[in-house]
């Protein structure tokens, strides 16, 4: 099963998976709830490629988690901010890092 196949699957968390359950686009997702928007910021925070990025913030904008405004025209460079949909997967990100606190402790700490 590819992930878009998720999105029409009778399962929500299957149907959520289909916009946020790649580690790279939660990772994008928590860092522009953190404030990041520009593609470098998102990028220098990430240890993946350009191309990785790219996908994944077009992504989040296809699914209506992020929308891209110009902040430059020549060329056109966009901030990336979350929208309402997107801000409201940020509880769940929380939990999500409550949990990892909770029980996936640093090795360091193990």
């Amino acid at each position: 099963m590819r992930w878009g196949d998720l999105a029409a699957d009778d399962c929500p968390i299957a149907r959520v998976q289909s916009v946020i359950g790649d580690r790279w686009t939660a990772l994008i997702l928590r860092d522009a709830l953190r404030g990041v928007t520009r593609f470098d910021g998102f990028h220098a925070r990430l240890a993946c490629s350009r191309m990785m990025v790219s996908k994944r913030l077009a992504h989040l904008v296809e699914c209506g988690v992020l929308e891209q405004r110009p902040y430059q025209f020549n060329p056109v460079r966009y901030d990336y901010l979350p929208t309402e949909r997107g801000r409201a997967l940020g509880p769940i990100l929380k939990m999500m890092a409550q949990w990892g606190e909770a029980w996936m402790p640093k090795a360091s700490q193990a």
